[in-house]
């Protein structure tokens, strides 16, 4: 289920590519923004939809067979929200350094034998920071593609909770913290007053976000049957500059 989600998510960018590539074949050839590369430094804002969960290392402990009571541990896709600025430094022709300082809220869970109420799901709010490395092809026009790959800090700031004065209930086995490589591919189109970009962006997580367990690992916690928790989040954006 998981894989066919981010196929469509592909697939509709890929429409849009499509769609935009055939109407930018259609308009006239006056071109937008001819001056845009000269600028140094350019802002932006952006808003987005991500796909997000956990990927799963199991220890030995729920490897072996003396493991009765629990069966699974899995984390099921869930959607989120992004926004936030940009700025774009403009270091050659064809090379750029994009900053991104990102609001996420995303709702990541855990379910234990396909109980999603073992591990209670709680809506986290995030603070990102991307920085990310931008190549940039030649300009047809008022189109061109782009690349970018750099890495992504972040951590939870509870605003959700704080916001609504409810107690705090996250796990408190599971990091607020952490640090991701994040990569992927966009389109540019060039308007009269502003550049429009779709974009796609993949996140792998590269730190465990369970803590070390205080003493012995036992079944009684499920989180003492998992080696290694990484986050994974796959976003689509549309970009203002």
């Amino acid at each position: 289920m998981g894989d066919k989600r981010y196929s469509i998510l592909i697939l509709c960018l890929f429409t849009i590519f499509s769609i935009s590539l055939k109407s930018q074949a259609q308009v006239s050839t006056v071109i937008h923004q001819s001056d845009y590369d000269t600028k140094t430094v350019r802002f932006g804002y952006f808003i987005g939809v991500a796909m997000s969960n956990y990927r799963i290392k199991h220890n030995q402990l729920y490897l072996s067979s003396t493991n009765t009571t629990v069966e699974s541990i899995t984390s099921p896709i869930d959607y989120g929200i992004k926004m936030g600025g940009l700025m774009n430094l403009n270091k050659s022709d064809r090379f750029d350094i994009r900053i991104l300082p990102t609001v996420a809220l995303y709702s990541r869970k855990l379910w234990v034998n396909q109980d999603p109420d073992v591990i209670p799901a709680r809506e986290q709010a995030w603070f990102e920071l991307p920085i990310l490395l931008k190549y940039k092809s030649l300009r047809r026009q008022n189109m061109r593609m782009n690349m970018f790959v750099g890495f992504r800090p972040g951590f939870e700031t509870n605003a959700i909770n704080l916001a609504r004065k409810a107690s705090l209930t996250r796990n408190a086995r599971l990091r607020t913290a952490d640090f991701s490589f994040e990569y992927g591919a966009g389109l540019e189109l060039f308007r009269q007053f502003f550049k429009l970009s779709p974009e796609v962006h993949f996140s792998h997580g590269l730190k465990n976000i369970i803590k070390p367990a205080a003493g012995t690992s036992t079944a009684l916690n499920p989180i003492d049957l998992l080696n290694r928790l990484n986050t994974h989040t796959v976003t689509f954006y549309i970009m203002f500059e």
